[in-house]
């Protein structure tokens, strides 16, 4: 009798552990499916800005990976930060790709994010005031635009990752979550671009 009682605690605890974790695992997936919308969004902010750049820089942009920049070429400082700006989000948007749930990662992508916000503020000020080297006109317009298409898929991102978190953090879900190294997922910061 106490040989069947133990049998069925254990199918119990073996049926929960393959529902917990499947569980967690849709939620995981739910998270890399999100992520992948603002990869697709934060890329067409990589393209649009890199198509706009001056000729000089788009020709240096491409040979970046092959040759260092001869900073003599650059117009200013901010040429040169918005350059290493975007060779950073870029790298981190393709280490984010392989591990979109990667809490240091997922920083990464957040800080880079947010520097390009910082750098797109700064140059609109620069192009109002004249003091831009260059200056996209279409910037706080395009900014605009594409502020309000990422907001909803960041938002979007960060419900998943609040769920795959609470999932995470619920016992006995952590127990399993700390077994098969399950870690909190990082959410992104909905900071205004220009604001």
């Amino acid at each position: 009798m106490s040989l069947l009682v133990f049998c069925a605690i254990l199918a119990t605890l073996f049926f929960w552990a393959v529902g917990a974790y499947n569980r967690l695992m849709v939620l995981r997936a739910n998270v890399a499916k999100q992520f992948a919308a603002v990869d697709a969004q934060l890329l067409r902010v990589l393209v649009w800005l890199q198509g706009n750049l001056p000729a000089s820089m788009r020709d240096m942009l491409s040979e970046m990976e092959e040759a260092a920049l001869p900073e003599a070429l650059l117009k200013n400082e901010r040429d040169l930060k918005l350059l290493d700006i975007l060779e950073a989000l870029s790298d981190s948007l393709d280490a984010a790709r392989t591990q979109p749930l990667s809490p240091v990662v997922m920083q990464q992508v957040n800080e880079n994010r947010l520097a390009l916000a910082a750098w797109a503020k700064a140059e609109v000020r620069a192009g109002q005031s004249g003091e831009a080297t260059w200056f996209i006109d279409p910037l706080p317009y395009k900014f605009d635009r594409l502020k309000a298409q990422a907001w909803p898929l960041m938002d979007a991102y960060n419900q998943a990752a609040a769920k795959y978190n609470e999932a995470v953090s619920q016992f006995p879900a952590s127990v399993l979550a700390k077994q098969v190294k399950f870690v909190p997922a990082q959410t992104l910061d909905i900071a205004d671009l220009l604001a």
